[in-house]
């Protein structure tokens, strides 16, 4: 049988509003997660989930929540590298050695950071490729609802980590900067995610749609196999 047409059975913005409300879409709401902000999660234990989601964030998969989209307009282009060009030049946003920062500050080694960024784990190899190739090789529509489905929670999920890091594992605020750092952009990251949606995926036919929606769901899949793979 052929699929010879795809009939849209809401607006864009309804659709991902139902996404949104699903299991598994609101990352801090995984239970690993929500372990890990209230305290309820080990010292060691969160030493290790920093050490997991460090090559998707630093190492490997550097620059990799960016919100990078390759089929976009020369201006949106522009501004995209503009704002990654800014970023680059914060002390507070190198996300290397933040991540490292915390993660010193929780007894790993500098060692343990570079063994896992050498030795990437099939969960976190699988992730960082489907996000890159989102990015670069799918549709714009597509990667603006991959950036969508992850960029936006990350700002508040990073917040609340650094609150918990704080109040319940004794880190300081100097340990902390890297993550205060990604809060502090929410609303440049709204923004601009807001932008890419309306302009690649608010437009994009109900195909289009389906396959962004697709894409968004794939990378949270991605997502949620790395952060279960905690051991």
């Amino acid at each position: 049988m052929v699929l010879e047409e795809v009939k849209s059975t809401a607006s864009p913005r309804e659709l991902l509003s139902l996404d949104f409300e699903r299991p598994l879409f609101r990352l801090e709401n995984h239970s690993i997660w929500k372990m890990a902000l209230t305290g309820e999660m080990s010292r060691e234990k969160v030493a290790q989930l920093i050490l997991l989601i460090y090559p998707v964030f630093a190492g490997p998969g550097r620059y990799l929540f960016s919100a990078k989209l390759s089929q976009i307009s020369s201006e949106d282009g522009a501004m995209m590298f503009r704002q990654l060009y800014e970023a680059n030049k914060k002390k507070e946003a190198d996300a290397d050695a933040g991540w490292r920062r915390v993660g010193l500050a929780l007894d790993l080694k500098e060692q343990d950071f570079d063994i896992t960024a050498d030795n990437l784990s099939a969960e976190a190899c699988d992730l960082v490729t489907i996000i890159r190739q989102h990015g670069l090789r799918s549709s714009p529509s597509s990667a603006a609802a991959v950036a969508w489905a992850t960029e936006q929670q990350l700002p508040e999920l990073m917040g609340n980590l650094a609150d918990s890091l704080s109040r319940n594992y004794g880190l300081d605020e100097g340990e902390l900067v890297h993550l205060h750092y990604l809060k502090s952009r929410a609303d440049e990251v709204n923004k601009w995610v807001e932008h890419l949606l309306t302009r690649y995926f608010d437009t994009a036919t109900p195909y289009q749609i389906y396959e962004a929606r697709r894409a968004s769901w794939e990378v949270i899949w991605g997502w949620t196999a790395l952060i279960e793979s905690l051991n």
